[in-house]
């Protein structure tokens, strides 16, 4: 019950923040939040997406390794860094 709940504050706080809700970045601070669970990152993500989808918001799904967004270190409260990306060569989209 407490991990659902969490998702949706998470998802509601991504939401009014951001206009937008990135399902991975959520679903990890939302697993780190409740590490006592043991629940996979996977359903994490399904339950946010579920969640995001009720709220009728718009989402994303950057990985948690593409350097665009830094979570926080788990603790409530922490809000994402945004950094920009950087990229050696030019990006071709093929």
């Amino acid at each position: 019950m407490r991990l659902r709940d969490d998702v949706n504050a998470a998802v509601e706080k991504a939401f009014k923040t951001a206009g937008i809700v990135n399902i991975t970045v959520t679903a990890e601070q939302v697993r780190v939040m409740n590490l006592a669970e043991n629940v996979a990152l996977e359903d994490v993500e399904y339950l946010v997406l579920q969640a995001a989808q009720m709220l009728g918001a718009a989402i994303e799904f950057d990985t948690l390794g593409s350097g665009l967004v830094l979570s926080g270190n788990g603790v409530e409260g922490d809000e994402p860094v945004i950094s920009p990306l950087i990229l050696s060569q030019p990006a071709s989209i093929q």
